[in-house]
């Protein structure tokens, strides 16, 4: 008995184990190789270079990148599905097109591996022209190989005078009247290179392509790791500070005169964008510029805040506002701007001490900088930092005494929780209520009151509009850092940040790569690829995360004045966010399946009336032969052949020869991409009669046992 007891539980233990290895999740695992790499000449660059351009390639929204689809758009079945996309757009688009343009479409979308680089260098200070240098990767398995193509691509321009020399090592040279142009193709390290000049010489050209050595320390560095530090999205870089000298000289003086009461002409530089950095996809602009002109209206901000939430936080909206010393020299550049007509802040100081019993300059320095606003798991706040908070309560105490206020601090689960009422409109502000009835607007607008309820942590004020989420809060214990949160979980650095919004979405890369295959599937369907849909992972092989964020900020710091949009994935984050689009797929999946087969009933009921007409003819056709007619004469319009047919707006026209009946349908309703749509009926003779016919058409495979009455 014991025997057969430790028998079942050493069966139940093994199937156990069994279910749960059943039950471990499949894992995904990344790709060997990248569809696309990352561009190289941007590491490369010498400090003469004045502007910079990057073109991501084809492939670039398919290509797996340091974002929610790092896993997803970089895994060995997607790519071969992207692969199997890529070959069947050479084989059906691309081969269809005229000459050149075929063999330099094969060229950028088949063998380039990399994004397309410019960078415009200058030779020497003060050359007008600077050197372009444009690099990128391709595919090709040597020298020789790439040789043939760039041969074969530009064999007709020798007669439009531009000359052309190959070598085998994969360097080589193009020339014209004016302009010439060096090149080199490295088949180990598939790295191509390309220096092109007016006015210059092979030896200038060959000079500024050996300058191309590592340079971790050029100025576009950081700019470019803030906005894309993949090296494979879109993005651009001007030097200003050495375009201007240049551009100056060419400028009329008015214009040159706007451009230094600006201060654009102190610029150093400009960058914008869309890649990954720090994990997140980014859209990017940003200006290098000192603090003149234009940027004396906006303030530089340095935010550094201490807020805890309770649970992760869902949402975070801040806004910086500007010190006394920030609008007073706002005021002034306004002022300035204006030619001084306007009030000054010391005016506006007495008004408002006048009205509130307080200045400006001690209103603005009680609270902030940051103005907060989150969202956590017990509801939504507004916070900010008390910095003086004696005044503060000066503030509180005009306000009870001024505004019929009732203040009162309220001790729940050991916190104190605030709560001061006033009213919004006093009777002062009415003339005369002595005869107003009851029920009179201006009475009904003197009962309404204002309530604020707040707490103060860690010397911030914690706002809520009712006491209730105060009270769950001072329960539940505040302990995530809201900072950390942004920084780390929503990737966005806010301490330059004028004003940041951002919010986290749940299920967000889900959703988007579910959205992402449709795509996909669309895109083989205009490139008419055979892709397998379900070769490539579900969304729980993926471990995405299960939020997702999406962003915006509007930065200034002393170096730099930017705008930065946020993403996980890309740009449709913002499409995919909301509920919207499930209604949009609801809609497709409906539309995709009724309106095809609405489509198809009207074409079987528009081929009955072919077949009507075929089986006239047929009839007509085994008539005449039965009646001792040769099939050579058995044509239309004769022996009564074709005689009394109905119209049929199915069919397009009919011919009859040697017995032989075919009907020619309207390519309109039954193209099927021919132009000729037709049934074709052959007789079966067995001793010298008809007995049956053999069908031939080239309709439509589900429509042809209809037309062909199989």
């Amino acid at each position: 008995m014991k025997r057969f007891i430790g028998a079942i539980a050493a069966a139940s233990l093994v199937l156990f184990v069994a279910a749960c290895s059943d039950d471990k999740k499949e894992t995904v695992k990344p790709a060997d190789k990248p569809l696309v790499q990352a561009a190289w000449l941007q590491a490369s660059l010498p400090d003469s270079t004045v502007a910079y351009t990057r073109v991501p390639t084809a492939w670039f929204l398919f290509t797996g990148q340091d974002n929610g689809f790092k896993l997803a758009q970089n895994n060995q079945a997607h790519n071969q599905q992207v692969q199997a996309i890529q070959t069947a757009l050479n084989q059906n688009i691309l081969s269809h097109l005229e000459a050149p343009v075929d063999a330099v479409a094969k060229l950028f979308v088949e063998h380039m591996t990399s994004p397309l680089e410019v960078a415009f260098i200058q030779e020497s200070a003060g050359k007008p022209m600077p050197i372009m240098v444009y690099a990128t990767r391709f595919n090709f398995a040597d020298n020789k190989a790439f040789n043939d193509t760039l041969v074969a691509l530009t064999a007709d321009l020798k007669s439009q005078g531009i000359q052309h020399t190959a070598n085998d090592d994969g360097t080589g040279s193009f020339s014209m009247p004016g302009a010439m142009a060096r090149y080199q193709y490295d088949a180990n390290t598939q790295q191509f290179v390309m220096a092109t000049g007016f006015a210059t010489s092979f030896t200038v050209l060959s000079n500024v392509m050996e300058s191309l050595k590592d340079n971790p320390k050029h100025a576009m560095q950081d700019i470019q790791n803030r906005i894309d530090s993949s090296g494979k999205g879109l993005f651009g870089w001007v030097n200003t500070k050495q375009v201007m000298p240049m551009l100056t000289m060419s400028l009329p003086p008015q214009q040159l005169a706007e451009l230094k009461e600006y201060g654009l002409d102190q610029m150093n530089a400009i960058g914008f964008g869309y890649g990954v950095s720090n994990g997140k996809t980014r859209l990017t602009m940003l200006v290098d510029m000192p603090k003149v002109g234009i940027r004396d209206f906006i303030p530089a901000v340095n935010n550094d805040f201490d807020i805890k939430t309770v649970g992760t936080p869902r949402t975070m909206a801040m806004l910086s506002i500007p010190t006394y010393e920030e609008q007073v020299r706002l005021f002034d550049s306004i002022n300035k701007a204006q030619g001084g007509n306007e009030d000054s802040l010391e005016e506006l100081n007495q008004l408002v001490m006048e009205n509130l019993g307080f200045s400006v300059e001690q209103l603005a320095s009680v609270f902030g900088p940051e103005l907060v606003y989150f969202r956590d798991d017990v509801g939504g706040f507004t916070a900010t930092k008390v910095n003086d908070p004696e005044l503060m309560q000066q503030i509180i105490d005009s306000l009870v005494k001024n505004a019929q206020g009732n203040y009162q601090v309220i001790k729940h689960q050991g916190k104190e929780i605030h709560s001061l009422e006033f009213k919004t409109i006093t009777n002062d502000e009415f003339a005369d209520l002595s005869n107003a009835t009851p029920l009179s607007f201006e009475k009904t607008l003197t009962k309404i009151n204002s309530r604020l309820y707040w707490t103060i942590e860690n010397g911030y004020l914690i706002y809520s509009s009712v006491p209730q989420p105060l009270m769950e809060r001072a329960k539940r214990k505040p302990n995530v850092s809201l900072a950390e949160w942004v920084k780390d979980t929503q990737g966005q650095d806010v301490s330059h940040s004028l004003f940041s919004a951002t919010t986290s979405v749940r299920d967000l890369s889900r959703n988007s790569y579910h959205y992402y295959l449709e795509a996909l599937l669309m895109v083989a369907d205009l490139t008419e690829a055979e892709i397998d849909i379900m070769a490539l992972p579900t969304a729980d092989q993926m471990d995405f995360a299960e939020y997702g964020a999406v962003g915006f900020k509007l930065d200034s710091s002393d170096k730099y004045l930017g705008v930065e949009f946020t993403f996980e994935q890309s740009a449709s984050d913002i499409l995919f966010a909301g509920g919207g689009m499930q209604t949009v797929a609801v809609t497709g999946v409906l539309a995709a399946v009724a309106i095809p087969a609405y489509q198809d009933y009207t074409k079987r009921a528009k081929l009955a009336q072919a077949t009507v007409t075929a089986n006239s003819l047929k009839s007509q056709v085994a008539h005449a032969q039965a009646m001792g007619e040769a099939f050579e004469e058995l044509d239309l319009g004769k022996h009564g052949i074709g005689a009394d047919l109905s119209s049929a707006e199915a069919v397009e026209y009919v011919d009859v020869a040697d017995g032989v009946v075919t009907i020619y349908l309207n390519p309109m309703t039954f193209g099927n991409g021919y132009s000729d749509v037709y049934a074709k009926f052959e007789p079966i003779v067995e001793k010298d009669i008809i007995v049956g016919w053999n069908c031939d058409s080239n309709v439509d495979f589900k429509l042809r046992a209809r037309i062909c009455g199989l």
